[in-house]
């Protein structure tokens, strides 16, 4: 049974990492100093028809706050956006996830969206790859830190119900061991018992030390919620400048985070 149990929510922590939903889907809103990322939603009969309502509602935004009728072009992913007047709108798609809702498909659409024509982009990317760091040690705290809660929870529950099982399954053993020794009359009956806390209690190592083992590994090497990276345009790191005071002039050493 508990063997079972363990390979069972195995395939399901395998199944649960094969498709996941970007972070971003649940809402979010950046204003950068030259643009700014907001997320567009439709849904349709079919993934096509939710997409165009999706570059739809965006052209509809634009409308509204501008009082401008668009037309809009896209060309892999870069979307353009055109008035009568010749007022341009620049944006393009960073990210966009797909899904069946009740018989129908939903879109989610990442856009940015320059606040001038001839402003440039900063750099935004969407990755899903994440630097845990030592939290792996700890039993579901990557999976967690990577935006898989339920499966952070499910490694973390296994480690201390097979940690649980082991504690008692061996009070248990020991107990009737003891048991053999009081009251020799019923020795094989208390051997049988106590044998059977052994196996069970080996059982609940073995699944310590599979959920363990696991974790390390999903922590390491599996990829987590699809998640926004936007690059500091200033740079970072360790920087040399020139310092000129009253007292005198040298270098200043500063590093930006």
């Amino acid at each position: 049974m508990m063997r079972n149990l363990l390979v069972i929510t195995l395939l399901f922590l395998s199944v649960s990492a094969w498709s996941q939903k970007p972070s971003w889907t649940n809402g979010y809103h950046k204003d950068l100093a030259n643009s700014y990322i907001d997320v567009y939603t439709a849904v349709g009969n079919t993934e096509e028809a939710a997409r165009k309502m999706a570059l739809q509602r965006i052209v509809d935004e634009r409308s509204r706050a501008t009082g401008r009728r668009y037309t809009i072009n896209e060309t892999n992913g870069n979307i353009i956006m055109n008035s009568q007047d010749e007022l341009t709108v620049k944006c393009r798609i960073i990210d966009e996830y797909h899904m069946r809702q009740y018989g129908n498909y939903k879109v989610y659409l990442l856009v940015q969206m320059a606040k001038h024509p001839d402003y440039a982009y900063e750099q935004v990317s969407v990755t899903d790859r994440y630097s845990s760091g030592a939290r792996f040690l700890v039993p579901g705290w990557a999976q967690m830190y990577k935006g898989q809660t339920a499966k952070g929870l499910i490694m973390l529950g296994g480690v201390v119900a097979s940690g649980i099982g082991i504690i008692v399954c061996e009070s248990s053993r020991s107990d009737y061991r003891n048991k053999v020794k009081q009251q020799p009359q019923f020795a094989q009956d208390y051997n049988t018992k106590a044998n059977n806390f052994e196996t069970a209690r080996n059982i609940c190592i073995g699944a310590a030390g599979a959920f363990y083992l696991w974790n390390i590994i999903d922590g390491i090497a599996a990829k987590g919620k699809r998640r926004v990276i936007i690059k500091n345009s200033y740079g970072g790191g360790l920087s040399l400048n020139p310092l000129i005071t009253p007292e005198g002039s040298g270098l200043s050493l500063a590093y930006r985070f």
